[in-house]
């Protein structure tokens, strides 16, 4: 593992960096409500999603470091989080249609993706929320090899504005297991679009809620086996998890140096306020969570791409440690600039912002029952088994134990 950037990737880096700072989306976009389309389309001219599509299907990929490099730098200098947690989830659809869609599901949606339409991930009910064992959207069974679709999906990001999203359902019949993956486009028979959610922050990420009822489907929308859905949900929604605590890290540098550059012009009791060890502390416990949650994020996703064993508890890590760093640094930021933080600006809007991360990718408490079960299995006596080689997509999946799988998603 390489612990820095190739040539090519600090390139790729400085470009999203700039190219960020050229929108509009450099400063602050209080009170904004609508999805940021024209930010977004920027990001598919300058060939963001060409780094992670197979070349066989338009794009350039995949290679994911590329793709990390250019999220680092947007997240850089974007600002606010919004339009970060689109990229990240647009990115999970990629991984998802990459690892486990068929030729034609690849043919489909991967162009659809590189012509820049949004996708989203349906994954909590309302009366069971993210338990997906216990989900109440279910997969019917009709004769010749076709389904059906029913149940309701909520706090899903993009659902009002997503060309197509991927449902988290469990087949007709089945108690806590026969977990599935399914296609659907918004505007398919039977697919009711809810109004969009009132949230804290991030406005400019419009979530709501889908029904369904009676959506006719076949096994074209199927994404992997049919009942055999959980395992690749963990898969593809660890990387998310990675990326939430990157972007975290990198939101943390701007706020930083601004608030580095106010704590030696504002002077109390004679003195500038960065000579203060109270405020040194703050600053510095910033700059101790931004760097912890980004090296965390690195081998999170060095160990994801190498199917590593441990990667599923180390992309939890990664997203906890990105949480705590972006959080807790807004509140340190709040009191380090007293009255003027409080006001509405730059200050107060990474605060809203920042709870986001509370529960975004899961909350804390599923991912330290996560963490906590996958030390379980590692303190497990080994058993003998047949020789095979030590990094196999089988064996990571099988690793997994059950309690890991309580999946979480939110705006």
């Amino acid at each position: 593992m390489d612990l820095s950037w190739t040539g090519k990737q600090q390139a790729i880096r400085s470009e999203f960096a700039s190219l960020a700072s050229r929108t509009d989306r450099g400063e602050l976009h209080l009170g904004r409500h609508a999805f940021d389309q024209q930010t977004w389309d920027h990001l598919r001219d300058a060939g963001l999603w060409q780094m992670i599509v197979p070349k066989e299907f338009g794009g350039r990929g995949p290679d994911w470091w590329d793709f990390t490099a250019a999220l680092e730098g947007l997240a850089s200098t974007i600002r606010t989080p919004g339009l970060l947690l689109s990229v990240i989830a647009q990115a999970g659809m990629v991984y998802a249609l990459d690892l486990f869609g068929t030729k034609a599901q690849q043919s489909e949606y991967f162009r659809r993706i590189l012509r820049g339409q949004l996708s989203a991930t349906a994954i909590a009910d309302p009366d069971t929320g993210t338990d997906v064992r216990a989900s109440s959207t279910f997969l019917s069974q009709r004769p010749n090899e076709t389904f059906v679709l029913n149940g309701q999906k909520y706090n899903i990001a993009h659902a009002p504005v997503a060309s197509f999203t991927l449902v988290v359902c469990k087949l007709e019949g089945h108690a806590r297991d026969g977990i599935s993956l399914v296609l659907v486009d918004q505007n398919r028979e039977g697919v009711t679009i809810g109004p969009q959610d009132c949230k804290l922050g991030n406005l400019d990420l419009p979530t709501g809620q889908l029904i369904f009822k009676d959506v006719p489907l076949h096994y074209g929308h199927i994404l992997g086996t049919p009942g055999e859905g959980l395992r690749n949900l963990v898969r593809f929604a660890s990387l998310g998890r990675l990326y939430y605590g990157l972007v975290a890290s990198a939101l943390c540098e701007p706020m930083l140096a601004e608030a580095l550059s106010y704590a030696k012009k504002r002077h109390t009791f004679g003195q500038p306020i960065v000579d203060h060890q109270y405020v040194q502390k703050k600053l510095t416990d910033i700059r101790i969570g931004a760097d912890t949650a980004k090296w965390v994020s690195y081998g999170a996703l060095n160990q994801l791409l190498n199917t590593s064993p441990d990667a599923v508890m180390t992309c939890s890590i990664a997203k906890l440690a990105g949480a705590s760093a972006i959080t807790n640094g807004a509140m340190d930021l709040l009191k380090l600039y007293g009255s003027r933080g409080y006001h509405e600006g730059k200050v107060s809007t990474f605060l809203r912002d920042s709870l986001a991360f509370c529960s975004v990718g899961g909350t804390e408490e599923m991912h330290r029952r996560n963490i906590m079960n996958q030390m379980m299995r590692q303190a497990r006596p080994a058993t003998k088994a047949p020789k095979e080689p030590a990094l196999v997509l089988k064996s990571t999946d099988g690793a997994l134990d059950r309690e890991s799988m309580r999946m979480e998603e939110s705006c």
